[in-house]
């Protein structure tokens, strides 16, 4: 089975992606060597014009044709240990392990990929944007002024 290493985009691995189908999969961008070795293999290799570059996706429906479940995509670090449901955030360096299959559809043939294991040597933790700030040394701070007394407070009379 083929590996490409590159920058993790978009990795959907601990849990599917279900916008349309649920999918496990991965964005990789790829450059240089891999770049030439993808190409090689006959895979689809995309550019939006974005910070991923030239990039493939790698992916492994959640459910087989007769209904029954795939198994989930291994992940594990660069010791192989395993990672369990750690998001995998943008820029991660990775290695992506893939089984691939030719396709026809429609007319149409290509260069299938099914995602079997992502090993990350250097992880960017997925952040959802709920903690959007640091904290900041030395800035204002309500808890402060609570216990200021209130001059124009309600004197009970």
């Amino acid at each position: 089975m083929p590996v490409l290493s590159g920058k993790a985009h978009w990795a959907s691995i601990a849990n599917p992606n279900t916008t349309f189908e649920p999918v496990y999969s991965i964005d990789l961008a790829i450059e240089g060597d891999e770049l030439n070795k993808a190409r090689q293999l006959g895979l689809t290799i995309k550019n939006k014009g974005d910070d991923r570059g030239n990039f493939v996706t790698i992916k492994r429906k959640q459910y087989r044709k007769d209904g029954s479940e795939n198994k989930r995509p291994d992940l594990v670090d660069s010791n192989k240990n395993n990672m369990g449901n750690t998001l995998v955030g943008n820029g991660s360096d990775v290695n992506v392990l893939f089984k691939t299959f030719e396709w026809e559809y429609a007319g149409k043939t290509g260069m299938g990929t099914e995602l079997q294991k992502v090993q990350v040597t250097n992880l960017i933790e997925y952040s959802d944007g709920s903690d959007d700030f640091d904290v900041v040394p030395d800035g204002y701070s309500a808890v402060d002024t609570l216990n200021d007394d209130i001059p124009f407070g309600n004197t009970g009379s």
